[in-house]
């Protein structure tokens, strides 16, 4: 029998702070755990193909799509691999839903890849090396998505520094939206970024973002539910302006807040992907689940926010 490395890791949400945190203002995420990737390596006979099997690109790995050849080749050489492999990504994590399926992909392999070549593995390690993919996959990444899945646990993140959070103690719920359109956070951060180097009012709503982000954490260190929702929403607001939003979370949005939500913003790169919102009641999250399956999203995830 042959080597084998197996590793996985879960997604993750933000809460509020995507696209300012890129320019160095706080963010907060959260574990999402019903997403998780698995990442098994096996060695194959000499004379086979490396090979990728997995929901984006199954073949041989010559001819994988850029990111995952890219991360795989670095493996690769890095650690001196002799023998073909095949490397297997197993995920019920949607690609591009701003719920960190990347990270969670690079997490997932580092662990395999450490595991098939029988090494330790320090938590420094592993975000530096999903950093690295991260990079690969997504261009200038913030980092959190790679601090959030490692840690496991409700963080503060700022400028790279990350402060591990309480537990959320809300009475409400969270509906975690999979708009069905794919989005690009690379495309959209790049955008973003080109809005504020050319025009110095968007810089505003970036640090508007940041201040809310503050907001935010006081509102769930005091246990306020209402307070968060009311931050959410301006939160949207400017993420709006600075053109990341997209007609369909619009449309949810309106939709849900007719079914009784109380809140809704995007959370990730935007452009579609995913969306949250915020519901005092089961009884309504249910509602506003069931009502934006029939509005087309492609899955919708209820959370408690009491813990």
């Amino acid at each position: 029998m042959g080597q084998h490395g197996y590793g996985e890791a879960n997604g993750k949400i933000i809460l509020i702070g995507e696209h300012a945190v890129t320019f160095g203002e706080p963010a907060i995420a959260i574990p999402f755990t019903t997403g998780i990737v698995r990442a098994s390596i096996d060695e194959l006979e000499q004379n086979s193909q490396s090979y990728v099997n997995s929901d984006v690109y199954e073949g041989e790995l010559i001819y994988a799509p850029e990111h995952l050849k890219s991360v795989i080749d670095r493996f690769i050489e890095q650690y001196h691999i002799n023998t073909p492999i095949k490397v297997t990504i197993e995920t019920n994590l949607p690609a591009s839903r701003g719920l960190g399926s990347s990270a969670a992909m690079a997490v997932a392999f580092v662990r395999a890849s450490f595991d098939y070549i029988n090494k330790p593995l320090t938590d420094a390690q592993l975000i530096e090396e999903a950093n690295w993919a991260e990079r690969i996959a997504h261009g200038k990444p913030s980092g959190i998505d790679t601090q959030t899945i490692v840690s496991n646990k409700p963080v503060w993140f700022h400028k790279g520094r990350v402060t591990q959070l309480k537990p959320l103690s809300l009475k409400g719920y969270m509906i975690v939206i999979d708009t069905g359109v794919r989005g690009s956070t690379k495309q959209a951060v790049e955008d973003v970024h080109q809005l504020c180097n050319n025009d110095n009012t968007y810089k505003q709503y970036i640090k508007q973002i940041g201040k809310l982000v503050f907001e935010a954490s006081e509102s769930i260190e005091h246990s306020n539910f209402l307070k968060l929702a009311s931050v959410f929403n301006l939160c949207q607001d400017y993420l709006r302006t600075l053109t990341v939003s997209h007609e369909k979370i619009e449309k949810l949005i309106k939709s849900s807040m007719s079914q009784g939500a109380i809140a809704g913003k995007l959370t990730g790169g935007g452009r579609g992907g995913s969306m949250i919102m915020l519901a005092a009641s089961i009884d309504i999250a249910e509602k506003i689940a069931q009502n934006a399956l029939d509005l087309g999203a492609h899955h919708t995830w209820i959370e408690y926010l009491g813990g």
